[in-house]
């Protein structure tokens, strides 16, 4: 396949985003975890604008658990360049894949990325001039982790890929890991259909992946140093997205939106505040996300926080490492101090007892 050109124009890309996140409980008994927020926008969001920046030309999303939430999050598109096909069960990477088959079947090659990890585009143009300098049948993006065991290291020999170790406690650290962010060819489809189901009972899109290696079909693996790359397992991973996110994109700056209220002194400093959002006087927000219609009474102190929609904190009231569940409430007074690997979760809808 060498000598062809492969420009993301052409190119449609899918974005696997039916899973509840059953480990991001209870932040997803409302919505999927594709549509919590970094930084103020929902992952799903960032990732399809992404995808649109880059000229794909259409994106293809991979719906089921409360998928008519994630079809209205991503009204704002349009439907010109966005399809929406449902995984009618939840049976895995690859079959999610598959739900996409009728749109990517024929397709040479195509991006495929899965929902709730996060993207930047130059990673994604990386791949593509990969996979355009050939020869090679497709590629995938590598970050480097500290934490590989709880990833699929990458098996990678002379640029290609040679296997996928998952989660194997083996591995030492930082290691080369699948950032689920690909360019395929349409004949991972047909691989797809035929693998076996793992051991805990889905079908593996990395199978399907490690199938067309042992085919022959040439894989590149594209590394990156990944201090932009998260994957929203559960809180944690979550609430460091949102925090070094910050950082990167406002430095020590704040991005306030249109009907945010700040009454009077208040320190907000690399975060995030939210339209229709409330702010009481003398208080601190420190890398923290303040979500729609939320609201810190005065005097309290918010560090590396995620305040989901409508929650309330009352006056005087210390957090850090903590994320907030929509329409929760922090009573004035209330110190909570989590730890960055186990933040403190306070369930959607609930008050906290002292």
């Amino acid at each position: 396949m060498s000598g062809r050109l492969v420009r993301s124009k052409d190119l449609k890309a899918v974005v696997l985003a039916a899973g509840m996140g059953s480990r991001m409980n209870p932040l997803t008994s409302e919505r999927p975890k594709h549509l919590l927020p970094v930084a103020g926008e929902p992952v799903l969001k960032r990732t399809v604008r992404t995808l649109l920046n880059i000229g794909t030309e259409e994106v293809i999303v991979v719906v089921g658990y409360l998928a008519e939430k994630v079809v209205s999050a991503l009204s704002e598109f349009g439907s010109k360049r966005i399809d929406f096909v449902r995984q009618e069960a939840p049976l895995g990477t690859a079959h999610a894949l598959l739900s996409a088959s009728d749109a990517i079947s024929s397709e040479r090659e195509f991006l495929l990325v899965y929902g709730d990890v996060t993207l930047k585009e130059e990673p994604v143009r990386k791949l593509l001039e990969t996979v355009e300098s050939g020869p090679i049948d497709g590629a995938l993006l590598g970050v480097i982790r500290p934490d590989p065991w709880r990833f699929g290291t990458l098996l990678v020999k002379e640029g290609l890929l040679h296997g996928i170790l998952e989660k194997s406690k083996d591995v030492r650290p930082p290691a080369l890991v699948n950032a689920g962010i690909y360019v395929l060819p349409g004949e991972v489809v047909d691989v797809a259909n035929k693998i076996d189901r793992s051991p805990r009972g889905e079908y593996e899109l990395t199978d399907a992946v490690a199938e067309l290696v042992k085919k022959g079909r040439r894989i590149a693996v594209v590394e990156d140093p990944g201090e932009w790359w998260f994957d929203l397992g559960g809180p944690s991973e979550l609430l460091k997205a949102n925090v070094e996110t910050l950082v990167r994109e406002l430095g020590s700056g704040s991005a306030i939106r249109r009907g945010a209220v700040i009454d009077g002194r208040v320190s907000v400093l690399s975060s995030f505040v939210g339209e229709g959002a409330f702010v009481g006087d003398g208080s601190l927000i420190e890398l923290s996300v303040l979500m729609g219609s939320t609201s810190v009474g005065k005097g309290s102190r918010l560090q590396k926080t995620l305040v989901l929609e409508g929650a309330k904190v009352g006056q005087g009231a210390k957090l850090v490492n903590c994320i907030l569940g929509p329409d929760s409430f922090i009573p004035s007074g209330v110190e909570l101090a989590g730890d960055p690997a186990d933040p403190v979760v306070v369930p959607p809808h609930s008050t906290y007892k002292l």
